[in-house]
């Protein structure tokens, strides 16, 4: 099973999982990937997750795939007016299949905005008994690059990160980042190292 990536600088991703202080919610951690796409992007956060956890990580990918047209990216950066997205259900169906091996894997067929307003109180996990998750380790923002988007995304995350969660952005010079690292600064994050692509920031006091 090779699972598939459009993306680049993912041992950033690995250093965004180990730089992240560990913190369990509600005694399991939680990551999070907003844009799914074929994989390799939430694979990379489990694997780096679960060689030290043992099972007690729980991930979230967020992706509504279908065969859908919007905007992707801010105005000025728009090559066409309505760029088509290739999120494909054949892509979501082969991503399914090659998740077999990560019991622990949620797929969230739905768009940000329906995640955020579904599980805005968190996730719930059934085993002994129902336990909620709302505090998130690592959360990868690979989804809309538009920054209005984002913005929102780091607003509802922010809310549910805690000392030591670190957010990994991809494409980060395609919007405005400086507008996003300004709200983060605000609620205590830091830089942990930039790429060409990605750039990693941790949360260093509430």
């Amino acid at each position: 099973m090779t699972i598939k990536g459009d993306s680049c600088e993912y041992e950033l991703l690995t250093e965004a999982v180990k730089s992240s202080y560990k913190l369990k919610s509600n005694g399991y951690y939680l990551t999070c990937e907003i844009g799914v796409r074929e994989g390799l992007g939430s694979k990379v956060i489990m694997d780096a997750m679960e060689s030290k956890n043992h099972g007690t990580h729980h991930h979230i990918g967020i992706d509504p795939y279908g065969d859908l047209t919007y905007v992707h990216f801010d105005k000025e950066n728009d090559f066409v007016e309505h760029p088509k997205t290739d999120y494909t259900n054949l892509m979501k169906l082969r991503l399914k299949k090659d998740m077999i091996d990560y019991p622990n894997f949620h797929l969230m067929e739905m768009t940000d905005h329906e995640f955020m307003y579904k599980y805005r109180n968190g996730l719930t996990i059934y085993e002994d008994k129902p336990k909620l998750l709302n505090k998130y380790t690592v959360v990868h923002f690979d989804g809309p690059h538009r920054t209005v988007e984002i913005l929102r995304e780091v607003l509802f995350f922010c809310d549910r990160s805690h000392v030591g969660t670190t957010f990994c952005f991809d494409d980060y010079t395609l919007y405005k980042m400086d507008i996003i690292d300004k709200i983060c600064h605000e609620h205590g994050f830091r830089p942990i190292k930039k790429g060409k692509q990605k750039y990693v920031i941790r949360k260093e006091f509430n």
